[in-house]
């Protein structure tokens, strides 16, 4: 190769590492000095709390802040934000020139979940920890993983029982996939795995019938075509005994 050639070659070689080091300064600069000249000064939180206060998020979101208005990472304050407990979605952005806003929606528990968590009506399952937990609420079992499938019939079946007086206390779906009711009076309604639907249904359809005879504390329905009845102490034992044998038919499942 000429010298001249290799001259050439060597001096772009060397433009090439000054413009890495000038880069490579600049992004330094940029990290070193953009946070004093252009740093946020205000975070704003909008949106409906119950369950954190403003000053909580701020405190969050501040904490987790690295640089200034230009270079603050949007998406990892965001995540910051939606850690917290109550917060089913954040969003941030940046508002010239020292500001960031912060958009928070809480999650809007409909039912308790199992032991220690709260349940939404999209089926997502969170967990408090110590934090307020909403009186009144009903309690929701089942795996974590089946939580939509629990909470859609529980919605379902909540406005087809009001219909006939009866509130759900408990709703739940054990590993074999057997459901089970307990309303607000203290009966339970055995479902079973099969047609839960229509062994619900059949319920609804003689629960004008059945409550007139008595309190009642069971009802089996996992029968083909019929169920077996349990009622309190004091319910009159002819009527129940009648009752059962007519309502006492085909196979359990």
């Amino acid at each position: 190769m000429p010298v001249h050639q290799r001259r050439s070659v060597r001096l772009r070689a060397l433009l090439g590492l000054v413009l890495i080091a000038l880069m490579a300064t600049g992004v330094w600069l940029l990290g070193e000095w953009e946070p004093r000249l252009l740093p946020v000064r205000i975070i704003e939180v909008e949106g409906e709390l119950h369950h954190h206060s403003s000053q909580l998020l701020q405190q969050t979101i501040s904490e987790r802040l690295h640089g200034g208005i230009l270079t603050a990472d949007l998406h990892d304050l965001r995540s910051a934000a939606e850690d917290l407990a109550w917060v089913g979605r954040a969003s941030v952005r940046r508002i010239w020139p020292d500001r960031l806003l912060v958009e928070v929606e809480e999650h809007r528990p409909v039912a308790r979940w199992n032991r220690d968590g709260l349940v939404t009506a999209e089926g997502v399952v969170f967990r408090p920890g110590t934090g307020t937990v909403p009186a009144g609420l009903p309690l929701l079992e089942g795996d974590d993983q089946r939580a939509p499938q629990v909470v859609r019939r529980y919605q379902k079946w909540r406005d087809e029982l009001m219909l006939v007086g009866h509130l759900i206390q408990t709703l739940s779906v054990d590993p074999r996939g057997a459901w089970h009711v307990e309303l607000v009076t203290g009966a339970e309604l055995h479902l079973g795995t099969e047609a839960v639907e229509q062994r619900l249904a059949r319920f609804i359809a003689s629960a004008g019938q059945l409550e007139a005879a008595g309190r009642l504390l069971a009802v089996d329905l996992r029968y083909s075509n019929g169920f077996a009845v349990k009622w309190a102490p004091k319910a009159d034992r002819q009527v129940r005994a009648n009752t059962d044998r007519s309502t006492r038919s085909g196979r359990r499942g």
